[in-house]
């Protein structure tokens, strides 16, 4: 097997961590995981960590310059998001399922809890929710900038208010109307 990164390192076999084999490239660092042998490890792990939100504090490589090919069928690998607002992404063989994890990737999965669910990443609902969180978080900056903080809270309370109020149309008709008063 040749790295995808390197192209010319064989893969050396390891342990990734108990009980999972992997092949790792000495010169990058990159880790080549086959999907069966995830799964398997995965089945027989039982482990249930918390996937509570926290801060990486491992530095992953996360700039690439160009696709990977799969060191096991040559296909081109897909680059799947792994987390929203951040540039973590996974590669991964739509031909095999195996998974490339860069150098320290898969040590910040284990940060955060996160290498015991590394097939969910690949599934629609998974990216789906990665991208309608960015498209928040872009909106509620977009809000804050054009409101301030101030008139951004209140109209957030606002809104809060009257979302579900038995008479939502009447209020906001109120407040739409130039003069509310004018028949």
């Amino acid at each position: 097997m040749k790295c995808p990164v390197d192209k010319t390192d064989t893969l050396s076999q390891i342990i990734l961590i108990e009980r999972l084999p992997a092949m790792q490239c000495s010169n990058c660092g990159g880790v080549w995981v086959d999907s069966n042998a995830y799964l398997a490890w995965r089945k027989g792990s039982g482990e249930t960590e918390s996937r509570e939100s926290a801060e990486i504090k491992i530095d992953p490589a996360w700039d690439v310059d160009e696709l990977k090919l799969c060191p096991n069928s040559g296909h081109i690998m897909g680059r799947y998001k792994i987390l929203a607002d951040t540039d973590f992404h996974l590669d991964r063989c739509g031909h095999c399922n195996g998974i490339w994890f860069d150098k320290h990737e898969w040590d910040a999965l284990i940060e955060l809890g996160l290498h015991d669910n590394v097939n969910e990443f690949f599934t629609r609902p998974w990216q789906e929710d990665i991208r309608s969180s960015e498209a928040r978080n872009h909106m509620e900056k977009l809000y804050l900038e054009k409101f301030g903080a101030d008139d951004y809270d209140q109209i957030k309370k606002v809104r809060e208010w009257i979302k579900d109020h038995p008479r939502k149309g009447m209020l906001i008709a109120y407040l739409q109307a130039s003069d509310p008063y004018k028949v």
